[in-house]
This record gives structure tokens, sequence and C-alpha cells, in this order.
């Protein structure tokens, strides 16, 4: 699986951008930017640098948010808000495999209904 200095380094390359371009557009060093990409063991990034940071890379946020091993800021909130999350979160983990392949068919039919 990718790394989020990979995958961040693979998608300003898509760009033709340099370093320097992007941390400009996110207002961050392009020494930071190549510390990312070169996973340099840093603590990833704000959420909101990682949120600049896809906006310019044209990738979803919570995607790359969750590559750098955070949890979204919308997803803690349902988290704390929602007891179905809660109890959802709590059971996942011992799903079988069988299980998961129901979830994840539930999930597939309620994106296409969103």
């Amino acid at each position: 699986m990718e790394t989020f200095g990979q995958k961040i380094k693979r998608l300003r390359k898509a760009k033709k951008m340099t370093q320097s371009e992007l941390a400009d557009s996110v207002g961050v060093d392009f020494t930071y930017i190549s510390k990312i990409e070169n996973d340099k063991g840093l603590r990833p990034p704000a959420e909101s640098t990682i949120r600049r940071l896809a906006i310019f890379l044209e990738t979803d946020a919570e995607e790359l948010v969750l590559l750098a091993k955070k949890v979204p800021q919308n997803f803690q909130e349902t988290i704390v808000e929602d007891k179905l999350a809660v109890d959802f979160l709590r059971v996942f983990p011992k799903l079988n495999e069988t299980q998961r392949g129901i979830v994840e068919k539930m999930i597939e039919q309620a994106e296409e209904k969103v």
C-alpha cells in the first residue's frame, strides 16, 4: 500500500508541479514537502494542511487524512454524536469475511442513493 508521502509525491508529479510550487500553493516550506514525500518520520501534517494539499492535488481529502493515519474531524464528530456509529465501530472488528461483505454491499448501495 502506498504511504502518505508516496501518494503526495505521485500526485504532485502527475500535475507536473515542483515541490516548491506545491509548497507555495499550500503555504508551507518546500523542505517540509520534501520531508513528507520521503516519509522522514515526521508527525503527519495538520488536517487543515492535508486538506489544502488535497485541493491543489485534486484528490479526496478524507482519503489523504486517513492515509496520514489521522481521523478526519467530521468522522470524530460523528463518532461522538451518533450512538449507532459507536456501536458499529465496536462490533466491526469482530465481523467475519461474509459479514464484512454484506456491510460493504450496504455501503455501496447507500452511496449510490446519496
